[in-house]
């Protein structure tokens, strides 16, 4: 009888699971489509093919093209938001929010900002991409108030910003969106032309 009990409770611990699995991506789906709804973007359904795809907003805005997604890193859902680079090269950073990855260490480069490099350790970048960080700053501090498991990566041509969570709040993926702009619209002096 015991056994049955157990057996009983396990099965209906996996449904509830299962169940509670299938409501999260059913929210983060109904939530990206009322975004793009919001702003007059394309909402894209998840497919079966490939294996999992998430659902996806597209948009342009100042004549960058961006997707807004979900991935799944080391089990965590993240939303993520991201574009290629649409003329000349732009700036290579990478930036994580302090405390939210294993990895922390110093910063290779800090803006002299008390609130952002307390907020954020800059892994990769140069001098002269200080200014490009420096615009894209009250953006992501803005981000850093909200979310968590910030990270900004742009290798010079692919720009994405990510974070922890489904996302659901149209200021936050709109601080994203714009940070993302703004990197991606700014070519590296030294690399004017693609």
């Amino acid at each position: 009888m015991l056994e049955l009990l157990v057996l009983g409770a396990t099965l209906t611990l996996a449904a509830w699971a299962a169940g509670s699995g299938v409501h999260r991506r059913t929210a983060a789906a109904r939530a990206l489509n009322l975004y793009a709804v919001s702003r007059g973007l394309l909402f894209v359904p998840a497919t079966s093919k490939p294996r999992g795809a998430s659902p996806r907003v597209n948009g342009t805005k100042d004549g960058i093209v961006f997707a807004i997604d979900l991935y799944r890193l080391h089990g965590d859902i993240r939303t993520r938001v991201s574009t290629d680079a649409p003329r000349g090269r732009a700036a290579v950073l990478s930036v994580g929010q302090r405390g939210a990855f294993v990895w922390e260490r110093e910063g290779v480069l800090a803006l002299g900002d008390a609130d952002f490099d307390r907020a954020y350790v800059v892994l990769e970048g140069a001098a002269e991409d200080a200014d490009v960080l420096r615009e894209v700053r009250p953006l992501l501090l803005k981000l850093d108030e909200l979310r968590t498991g910030v990270w900004l990566r742009s290798d010079g041509h692919k720009v994405t910003i990510s974070w922890r969570g489904t996302e659901s709040d149209p200021i936050v993926l709109d601080a994203a969106r714009d940070a993302l702009v703004l990197i991606a619209a700014r070519h590296a002096p030294h690399a004017p032309y693609r």
